[in-house]
């Protein structure tokens, strides 16, 4: 059974739930619309934070900068 993980999101400043992540990334590679978000995605902060975050789950890990949290 899948179990959702919170991240601390550079990004916005707050944890999220991975679902949520995972589809902030999918607005910021324009693959659904901005609407869904209940934020407005700063392309330019996300193509910096993003792509280095551990928990894109649209790129390999990489060194990142989110930290995950525990529940």
């Amino acid at each position: 059974m899948y179990e959702e993980k919170r991240y601390l999101c550079p990004l916005v400043g707050r944890d999220m739930w991975d679902g949520e992540c995972y589809d902030v990334q999918m607005v910021h590679y324009g693959f659904i619309k901005p609407e869904i978000l209940d934020f407005v995605l700063d392309q330019s902060k996300a193509d910096k934070i993003c792509e280095a975050c551990p928990f894109n789950q649209l790129k390999q890990p990489a060194s990142g900068m989110g930290k995950m949290i525990t529940a």
